[in-house]
C-alpha cells in the first residue's frame, strides 16, 4: 500500500513586501563538501553547523530554508517581513523571514542567508524527525548539489567537473528568487501520442510523481494517461497539513522520461498544488546532481526502470492526529470504507493508541505488505475489518 505520504515543498507569496531569497554568498570561491546524510523515515537530514553547534536540517529542494522557531529564538535573530505562503496542498500561513549570518555544511560557509521562521517543534508529524530547519534550494543557487542515496552523502561544490557526471545534463528552471528547481518530464502513451511538462524536483516529497490537477485537464484530451481510479478524498500532508477533501484521479502512462531514465508503468496522482512534483523515489533509480550555477540537472543512469504494475486500492493519511483512509481507488472496497474513516488496526497491530511518529515508523513494516487485514471505524462508528490484497 502506499502509505502516508508527506510533502514538504512551500511556496512563497507576497503579502507586504518582497523577500529576496536571491541573497547571500559562501566564503570559499572554490569549494568540494563531502557530507554524510541521515536518511529518517525516508527523508534526507544534514548536519549543519550555526555559531559552533551542529543541528539537523532536512534537505527539501522543493523549500526555501526554514529554521524551526526555537533555534530562531535561540540565535536571538530578527525577524523581517511576513510572507503568505503556500504548502503542497495549497494551504496558506502567514511566516516571517529572517537573515542567518553564518551558516556551515561541512567545512563550507554560506553567508547572510535568508530562511523563513516556522514553529516546526510544535508540528506533530515534522518533529518526528528532530530536526531544527530545512535546507532549501536558495543555499545552492550558485552552486552544484550531488545526492548520492548509493553512498548516503550530499556534493556540494562550485565546479561541477569536481563530480564527474556520468551522464549528459538536461536543462534546468530556477523559478523565483527561491530559485525552486523544475526539469522537463516527457510522455508518451499506448497511442504513442507525446506530452512533456515542467515538474519540480522536491526532495522533501515522498513517492515518483504528482501531476496538478491543471496539467491534468489541459492533458485530459490526448489519450496518453489512462485513469485508473478516481476518488473524493485527502492524501497528501503539507508542512501545514492535509489539505480539502477533492476529486483526485489515479492515472498509469506507458513511458515517462526525464533526462536519461525511461519509466514504465508509472502511477500517478493528481494534486491540487499549482505544482507537479518528482520526489525521493527517484533516487531509488539514480543518483542527481543539481547545477544551479549553469541551470542543468542530471540523473546519473540511463537505465529503462520497469516498475510495478500495481495500482494501489486506498491511501491512508493523517488527519487532526488521527491515522484514517484518504482515498479508496479500488470500487469495491469503496463499498465499504470511504474517505475519513478510521484505521484501528493492522494485522495485529492496534493503530490507534499510537502516536503520530510511532504512526510514520509504520510505513517501513506496512508499505510493502500485500496480505493483511485493517479494522476501520466507520461514519456511524462501526468496527469494519476488511481482508487487504494487493
Amino acid at each position: 500500500m502506499r502509505f502516508l505520504l508527506l510533502f514538504l515543498c512551500v511556496s512563497p507569496q507576497l503579502f507586504s513586501q518582497n523577500v529576496d531569497f536571491d541573497k547571500g554568498s559562501t566564503s570559499q570561491k572554490k569549494y568540494f563538501e563531502e557530507i554524510r546524510y541521515e536518511l529518517v523515515k525516508d527523508k534526507i537530514i544534514v548536519p549543519v553547523t550555526i555559531n559552533g553547534q551542529v543541528f539537523r536540517f532536512l534537505l527539501d529542494t522543493g523549500a526555501p530554508n526554514i529554521i524551526s522557531k526555537r533555534l530562531f529564538d535561540a540565535l536571538g535573530l530578527v525577524e523581517s517581513t511576513s510572507l503568505n505562503i503556500n504548502d503542497a496542498n495549497n494551504l496558506t500561513q502567514s511566516m516571517h523571514a529572517t537573515e542567518i549570518p553564518n551558516l556551515k555544511i561541512g567545512t563550507l560557509n554560506f553567508k547572510n542567508q535568508i530562511a523563513l521562521i516556522y514553529d516546526i517543534h510544535s508540528n506533530n508529524l515534522l518533529s518526528c524527525y528532530n530536526i531544527d530547519g530545512f535546507i532549501g534550494s536558495n543555499l545552492f543557487r550558485k552552486s552544484i548539489l550531488k545526492v548520492s542515496p548509493s553512498q548516503q552523502k550530499i556534493y556540494i561544490t562550485n565546479n561541477v567537473k569536481n563530480l564527474s557526471p556520468k551522464t549528459k545534463p538536461s536543462k534546468m528552471e530556477l523559478v523565483g528568487s527561491q530559485k525552486a528547481p523544475y526539469v522537463k518530464f516527457n510522455f508518451v502513451g499506448k497511442n504513442n501520442n507525446k506530452a512533456s511538462e515542467l515538474v519540480l524536483i522536491d526532495t522533501g516529497m515522498d513517492g515518483y510523481y504528482d501531476m496538478a490537477n491543471l496539467n491534468f485537464n489541459y492533458f485530459s484530451e490526448s489519450g496518453i494517461f489512462e485513469i485508473v481510479g478516481e476518488s473524493t478524498g485527502v492524501s497528501g500532508i503539507g508542512i501545514f497539513g492535509a489539505g480539502p477533501s477533492n476529486l483526485q484521479r489515479l492515472l498509469k502512462v506507458e513511458n515517462a522520461i526525464v533526462n536519461t531514465i525511461v519509466f514504465k508503468n508509472l502511477i500517478i496522482e493528481t494534486t491540487d498544488d499549482m505544482n507537479s512534483r518528482i520526489g525521493l523515489a527517484f533516487l531509488d533509480h539514480s543518483d542527481l546532481i543539481l547545477d544551479f550555477k549553469h541551470k542543468e540537472v542530471y540523473f546519473e543512469t540511463r537505465d529503462t526502470v520497469l516498475l510495478e504494475d500495481k495500482v494501489p486500492k486506498y491511501i491512508p493519511t493523517m488527519i487532526d492526529n488521527k491515522f484514517v483512509i484518504g482515498m479508496v481507488w479500488d470500487q469495491n472496497l469503496a463499498k465499504s470504507m470511504t474517505s475519513g474513516d478510521e484505521i484501528i488496526s493492522i494485522d495485529s497491530k492496534k493503530v490507534n493508541e499510537l502516536s503520530p511518529c510511532e504512526i510514520m515508523d509504520l510505513r517501513s513494516t506496512f508499505k510493502n505488505k500485500t496480505n493483511y487485514t485493517i479494522e476501520i471505524k466507520n461514519k456511524e462508528n462501526k468496527i469494519v475489518s476488511l481482508k487487504i490484497e494487493n
